[in-house]
């Protein structure tokens, strides 16, 4: 099977799945932000030419899937029919069984010593996460942002970033690179909203 029956055979669990899951608004379905993650992690992976095809596909197919345990009842059975047993490692690896309403101190070490691809993934979701809430910004406030968005993933950056990558070191970088600026250009957006009254 190619890359592209893959990823249709992925989607297609993912959409139904998260079906009737939204973002901002409520207008945005919940998978695109899985799309985007998984675009964004071959894209930078193919441009990179790290590590094989095969573990290439593998991590960005995993993006696809990197919230279904957390936010669906989707089975093991399911991810592993669709992802294959490197897929399902993956989306273990990047799966929070605490959610964000406790401490996030023990999911931050979990992603931090995690494998490459785990990390990658993470990098990938924080710098869509960090994007989706700066251009939504006017629907979300800055005081949601820095007062429950923020404080979950500012430590996560904080360990992430600094982790060294072998194996994938030139896309780990872009990415990297991509998240201090998506977080960084949130924080200032907070500001003047904040300077024009918008809390």
């Amino acid at each position: 099977m190619d890359f592209a029956e893959r990823r249709d055979k992925a989607l297609a669990l993912i959409q139904r799945v998260h079906e009737g899951q939204t973002r901002a608004d409520g207008s945005v379905p919940a998978w695109h932000h899985l799309d985007r993650v998984s675009l964004l992690l071959r894209l930078v992976l193919e441009a990179s030419g790290e590590g094989t095809d095969e573990e290439r596909e593998d991590i960005a197919l995993a993006g696809l899937g990197h919230d279904a345990v957390e936010d669906t009842e989707v089975t093991e059975e399911e991810l592993r029919e669709a992802f294959g047993e490197r897929g399902v490692a993956l989306i273990m690896g990047m799966t929070n069984r605490l959610g964000d309403d406790e401490d996030v101190a023990p999911y931050v070490r979990q992603v931090a010593a995690a494998e490459e691809g785990v990390r990658l993934i993470k990098l990938a979701d924080l710098y869509d996460n960090c994007t989706s809430v700066l251009y939504d910004l006017f629907v979300l406030k800055p005081q949601w942002a820095e007062g429950w968005f923020l404080p979950i993933v500012e430590p996560m950056i904080a360990a992430v970033l600094p982790t060294t990558f072998t194996r994938f070191p030139a896309a780990a970088e872009r990415l990297k690179a991509m998240v201090r600026s998506s977080h960084a250009m949130l924080k200032n957006e907070c500001v003047r909203y904040k300077e024009r009254g918008v809390v």
